[in-house]
C-alpha cells in the first residue's frame, strides 16, 4: 500500500509541477463529457493455498533417468467495462463511474515424473491412513460485475498525445463463481470429486474489491474519439480469501479504451 501510494505522490507531484511550468491559452471553464469502452488483462500473482495439500516430494526414478517433478500454477484474468466520465480542461483531471465485468481463470498443473502428468493431493488423513489422488490439474473460475470509481489526471499533453495517472477502486456488484474443478488422472475418482473439494476448500469471501493505480498514454483520433493504452501499477485486493487455490498478493495488468467524446 505505501509503494502505491508513493508511486502515485510521485507522478502527481511531478504532472503538476509541468503543469505550472506550461505556457497555454486559458482553457475552457465548461466540463467535458465522455464515454469510456475499455477492455483489460490481468495477472494475480501469489501462492496455492497451504490448505491445498499437494505433496510436496514429488521425486521419482525411471528407467535411468531422475526427475523432480513440478508443480505449476496460473491465474489470469480479462475485464470489460463502461464508464462516464466528466473532465475539467482547467485542472485537466476526471472523475469516472460505470459498470465492468472480471472474469479469472485459475489453474494448477504438474507432472511427478517424465512420463507422468499429474501430481499427488491428499485428501483424507485418518490416523495411519493417508489417501492421496492423482490429480492432472485444479482450476477455478470466478465472475464479478463491479463499480469502478477513478480520478484521472492528464498532466502532459503535446498535440494529439497525452500521458496520465489514474487512481482507483472497485467494488462487487454481483458475484457470479463458477465451480471449481478437478481433473484426475484416473476418471473412477470423479466420483469422489465433491468429497475431496470440500475438504480442500476454504470458507471463501464473496466481496471482491480492489485499490489500484495505472499510468498510460491517450491519441486524439481526427474524430475527437481517443485511443488509451495503461499499464497498472501493483494493485491490492482489499478483500481477502476471493480464491479456493491460491492467496492473492497483488495484481498486474494492462488496458485498452476508447474514449467518446459527448460534448
Amino acid at each position: 500500500m505505501k509503494k502505491l501510494i508513493l508511486s502515485l505522490s510521485i507522478l502527481l507531484a511531478a504532472g503538476v509541477q509541468m503543469y505550472s511550468q506550461e505556457e497555454y491559452s486559458e482553457p475552457s471553464q465548461k466540463w467535458l463529457k465522455y464515454i469510456h469502452i475499455e477492455t483489460g488483462f490481468m495477472y494475480p500473482a501469489g501462492n496455492i493455498k497451504e490448505n491445498i495439500a499437494i505433496r510436496q516430494n514429488l521425486s521419482s526414478y525411471f528407467v535411468n533417468q531422475y526427475s523432480e517433478g513440478e508443480i505449476m500454477s496460473e491465474t489470469s484474468g480479462i475485464n470489460f467495462g463502461v464508464k462516464y466520465e466528466y473532465f475539467s480542461p482547467r485542472f485537466k483531471t476526471g472523475i469516472a463511474t460505470g459498470l465492468r465485468y472480471t472474469g479469472y481463470l485459475t489453474d494448477i498443473s504438474g507432472y511427478s515424473s517424465g512420463n507422468a502428468e499429474f501430481f499427488y493431493l491428499r485428501y483424507s488423513t485418518l490416523g495411519s491412513d493417508t489417501k492421496f489422488a492423482r490429480v492432472k490439474s485444479l482450476s477455478e473460475r470466478h465472475n464479478f460485475v463491479t463499480i469502478p470509481i477513478e480520478l484521472r489526471m492528464v498532466p502532459v499533453k503535446i498535440k494529439d498525445i497525452g500521458f496520465f495517472v489514474k487512481a482507483g477502486a472497485e467494488f462487487t456488484l454481483l458475484n457470479f463463481k463458477n465451480d471449481t474443478n478437478i481433473e484426475f488422472q484416473d476418471p473412477a475418482m470423479n466420483a469422489s470429486e465433491d468429497n475431496i473439494l470440500f475438504q480442500i476448500r476454504d470458507q471463501e469471501n464473496t466481496y471482491y474489491s480492489t485499490l489500484y493505480g495505472s499510468v498510460g498514454m491517450e491519441y486524439a483520433l481526427k474524430s475527437k474519439t481517443s485511443l488509451t493504452f495503461e499499464v497498472f501499477l501493483p494493485s491490492f485486493v482489499l478483500s481477502d480469501n476471493i480464491f479456493d487455490l491460491t492467496d492473492v498478493s497483488h495484481i498486474e495488468g494492462f488496458k485498452f479504451s476508447v474514449l467518446i467524446p459527448l460534448n
